[in-house]
């Protein structure tokens, strides 16, 4: 069987730093945000159904429902690497929840992935970019004659030397610059 390999867009987080507890997530995936978002708004109904229900039964229930839910959100089984057998509902020493310490861990690391992703998105296909395109696409033009004293290098040094670099290196840093 001939293996195809390409970048899907995961991420690979670990908890505790334990190789054994870690998932893998699209942070690329467009619809993600809109399931979380869901996933909160499920859950919070979740937590006001068994609100009243501390029977052993009850938080059984709302273990695997909330399990699902997490699961269902993140196209994935995330949920056995962080919580493993214990019960999300279980409380912390900080007197939280263990899926309410999860999330104020996770959130803004997943936040700022995201926000990773979809920059180097913009910088890797400057070619969707019409702002970007057409810098890119200008032709090159060559001064004509010696530059006007004063501003010929008006900013010392400081610049980089750019002129090594290929057209590919050129098309994203320009899209660096206008992002």
């Amino acid at each position: 069987m001939k293996s195809i390999i390409f970048d899907e867009g995961y991420e690979e987080y670990m908890i505790g730093d334990d190789p054994s507890r870690s998932f893998k997530l699209r942070v690329s995936d467009i619809g993600l945000l809109s399931r979380v978002k869901t996933a909160m708004k499920e859950t919070d109904a979740l937590l006001a159904k068994y609100k009243n229900k501390p029977d052993i039964e009850s938080v059984e229930e709302f273990d695997k429902e909330f399990r699902a839910i997490i699961n269902k959100a993140f196209g994935t089984d995330i949920c056995t690497p962080v919580f493993g057998d214990s019960s999300v509902l279980t409380l912390t020493s900080s007197g939280k929840f263990l899926f309410s310490e999860f999330f104020d861990a996770f959130i803004p690391q997943l936040k700022a992935d995201i926000e990773a992703s979809v920059m180097t998105q913009k910088i890797n296909a400057p070619e969707v970019r019409p702002a970007v395109k057409k810098y890119v696409d200008a032709p090159v033009v060559k001064p004509i004659g010696k530059p006007v004293a004063g501003l010929a290098n008006p900013y010392g040094t400081a610049l980089p030397d750019v002129s090594a670099l290929t057209p590919e290196q050129k098309a994203q840093l320009i899209a660096q610059l206008i992002s």
